[in-house]
């Protein structure tokens, strides 16, 4: 029997435990068997079976060693507001990709607020061509000696970019030596994913295009969700560009799919 005045210790059922999990989730977007473990006052092997319970449920995502918060994103970021939010992390993101655009190359350049900056930081007196179906990039050339085609089609205000059969018969013409790829939602296992079946079938014809390095621009607010559509998997990616804010853990995990991990 406890002593009189000794606190009373609240021993979690399950289901508190699990919902305090996602909880630590939602705060990190990766966590750590061995620190829930530690957090939680439970076995190992109890957290790994809530992480397994949870995945089941759609929750999350397992890594080695951990999870991942997971989440079902319903439709495409809108343009105009996503264009202002963690706008240092994607100005450093935008400013590696163009570093490596080379003289003389054709490069995809696909959708996103992020892909939108790459043509502003490069050098300005280079010769390439790229070929994009993202409006707002254009304007970002302006000041460059780039070669820049943007593909036909029916305008989506809500992505700033053309869609339809247009654009990916157009993009049917060209190979590209490198595609730049920005990600509406990445995930460990479902790879690179969007909400629009338009936007994902342009960038799937450029995936088919390029006869090079595939580099995927995602800052850390882009991991754990995950679109209905599929671009391409991780697998099919050469490298990923992050920002800072991406857990370790989480960098080590996208080397283990393949792509190298770049950190600015």
């Amino acid at each position: 029997m406890p002593s009189e005045g000794a606190p009373e210790v609240h021993e979690m059922i399950p289901a508190e435990r699990r919902a305090r999990i996602v909880e630590l989730l939602e705060e990190r977007r990766a966590v750590r068997v061995s620190l829930l473990s530690d957090d939680l006052g439970v076995s190992e092997m109890t957290i790994r079976r809530d992480l397994e319970r949870l995945e089941q449920e759609g929750l999350l995502s397992r890594m080695h060693g951990g999870a991942i918060l997971k989440r079902r994103m319903i439709e495409e970021p809108l343009y105009v507001t996503n264009v202002h939010t963690h706008s240092e992390e994607k100005r450093r993101i935008a400013q590696a990709a163009a570093a490596m655009i080379k003289p003389g190359e054709t490069v995809f350049l696909s959708s996103g607020t992020t892909a939108t900056q790459v043509l502003g930081h490069v050098d300005p007196q280079i010769k390439a061509r790229i070929v994009t179906h993202n409006v707002g990039a254009v304007s970002s050339a302006q000041r460059t000696s780039l070669d820049v085609v943007l593909l036909g089609g029916s305008y989506r205000p809500r992505s700033n970019t053309l869609q339809g059969a247009l654009p990916i018969e157009i993009a049917g013409h060209f190979h590209a030596s490198r595609f730049i790829l920005g990600a509406d939602a990445l995930s460990l296992e479902e790879g690179i994913t969007t909400p629009s079946i338009g936007l994902a079938g342009v960038e799937r014809a450029m995936l088919r295009q390029t006869r090079g390095e595939v580099v995927v621009l995602a800052d850390s607010s882009k991991f754990g969700f995950v679109g209905d559509v599929v671009i391409c998997t991780l697998d099919q990616v050469d490298a990923v560009i992050v920002d800072d804010g991406v857990d370790d853990d989480i960098r080590e995990e996208i080397g283990r799919f393949g792509p190298r991990c770049i950190v600015v």
